[in-house]
């Protein structure tokens, strides 16, 4: 699968050599791991990132490397995951691990790109996500696209000695393309 989807900052592509090695190594930034389960999360190993990835005729689960379009640089990774065509939805996760490629607008483009795809390709109305309540930055990037909040899973995740809740969101496609006409 080449560049399957262009965005205006990055592209999604398919994980390429050493992109898996690139994954068990940034997974160490600061704050990554805490933010992407609610569980104990147990780091992965290259091989696991590969495995994650070499599902490409899943119907179920749709998983893509974040790349800068300026220098074709690895920025993360997104995924549709437990995507369920009767029903037209589907669960994202994103990453982008390495600190100082946040802020820079390529998580929301990253998000619109992804979104543009599964309502403009995969024919889904609405695409799910949950968030720690703690992790504002993501908060602000996903309301920025047109999520919103749906539902408060309270005191759902333990961190730093301290409950905290778990935020459920969600986006239709008529909200997202709303949203969307007036970013784009």
């Amino acid at each position: 699968m080449k560049d399957v989807v262009q965005g205006n900052w990055v592209h999604l592509t398919e994980m390429r050599d050493g992109d898996a090695e690139w994954l068990q190594d940034t997974q160490w930034e600061p704050g990554l791991l805490r933010n992407l389960s609610a569980d104990a999360f147990h780091p992965w190993t290259a091989t696991e990132y590969s495995e994650l990835a070499a599902e490409p005729d899943s119907n179920e689960h749709f998983f893509f490397m974040v790349r800068a379009n300026a220098d074709d640089g690895l920025l993360g990774w997104v995924m549709l995951d437990d995507v369920y065509f009767k029903n037209r939805r589907a669960t994202l996760g994103i990453a982008l691990p390495v600190a100082s490629d946040r802020g820079q607008g390529y998580g929301e483009d990253t998000l619109n790109t992804i979104l543009s795809f599964a309502f403009n390709e995969l024919g889904l109305h609405k695409v799910t996500l949950e968030v720690n309540a703690n992790n504002e930055a993501a908060i602000h990037a996903y309301e920025a696209v047109g999520f919103v909040r749906e539902g408060v899973n309270r005191e759902a995740v333990f961190q730093d000695g301290r409950w905290l809740d778990l935020y459920a969101y969600g986006v239709l496609a008529s909200e997202w393309a709303t949203v969307s006409r007036g970013t784009n």
